[in-house]
């Protein structure tokens, strides 16, 4: 969610590793500047990410920093069409985008606020074509607002936050992908050992068209939902506060988006 840092104590760092699995499928879309039908996508992530809140206090309130990239792995299908189809299998690793953020976070009783700012650098993998890129490419940048609410009687916590993402042309393609908007929520119980129990999910809008030279398949607007359990422990390894997060989504009423299951699991240490 958006908040993640927001209750960080200031001066404290923190690293974040995560695990990410995806298994979808989409009737048709275009990668590297082909146009692929009915095409299945399975890639995994290792991400990696350092934290810190330093003392400065903005606004009220706490300044949050972070910075990570990801180690890919690529496996997709489809059939590339061209003079002749061609039924092609691609896979391959590779290094991500490097993504940085800045955010401000206010805490008040049993509210939570975080405004954040990330954007990310096409420093992954690329090659025009249908191939296992790991990354985009192209400069974006994402504006969000997170909000939490526990209930302080039934410890029942609510997550919203809400982003709208900016693109940058890819310079390979002459594709400019729409800016969009997104709003991921979760509802959980927390109970007195450290463990929240709940259900999370998401809603991307496309809200403008793709454009370019290279938009062969015209606005292409997407939009997608998804839902799925939550689990979170907060506990103490080795004289350390570390957080266990995992979500696992189910994507439906996909248009022009890939739907499929989405796995999450991340670990924050704070040092």
């Amino acid at each position: 969610m958006g908040n993640r840092s927001a209750s960080f104590a200031p001066g404290t760092p923190a690293s974040e590793s995560a695990v990410a699995h995806y298994d979808g499928d989409i009737r048709v879309f275009i990668d590297g500047g082909k146009i692929v039908l009915d095409a299945e996508a399975r890639p995994y992530a290792l991400g990696f990410a350092a934290l810190w809140v330093p003392q400065t206090k903005i606004l009220g309130g706490n300044l949050g920093l972070s910075l990570g990239s990801a180690d890919k792995f690529v496996w997709a299908h489809g059939v590339v069409t061209g003079l002749i189809n061609a039924d092609e299998t691609v896979q391959g690793w590779g290094f991500g985008d490097t993504t940085a953020r800045a955010q401000l976070g206010w805490t008040s009783g049993a509210w939570s606020n975080t405004l954040y700012l990330t954007t990310w650098f096409p420093t992954g993998r690329y090659q025009r074509g249908f191939n296992p890129n790991t990354g985009k490419n192209h400069y974006g940048v994402n504006l969000g607002w997170g909000v939490t609410y526990t209930e302080p009687h039934t410890k029942l916590e609510f997550d919203s936050a809400i982003g709208v993402t900016f693109n940058a042309e890819n310079p390979a393609t002459d594709y400019k992908n729409g800016d969009d908007f997104i709003w991921e929520w979760a509802v959980g119980k927390k109970f007195a050992n450290g463990l929240e129990v709940g259900v999370a999910g998401y809603a991307y809008q496309q809200l403008t068209g793709d454009s370019g030279s290279g938009a062969k398949l015209g606005p292409f607007k997407g939009s997608v939902f998804a839902v799925g359990p939550h689990v979170v422990y907060n506990t103490v390894l080795m004289h350390r506060a570390v957080l266990f997060n995992f979500h696992n989504y189910q994507e439906f009423d996909a248009e022009n988006r890939f739907e499929g299951n989405v796995t999450t699991f991340t670990t924050t240490v704070k040092f």
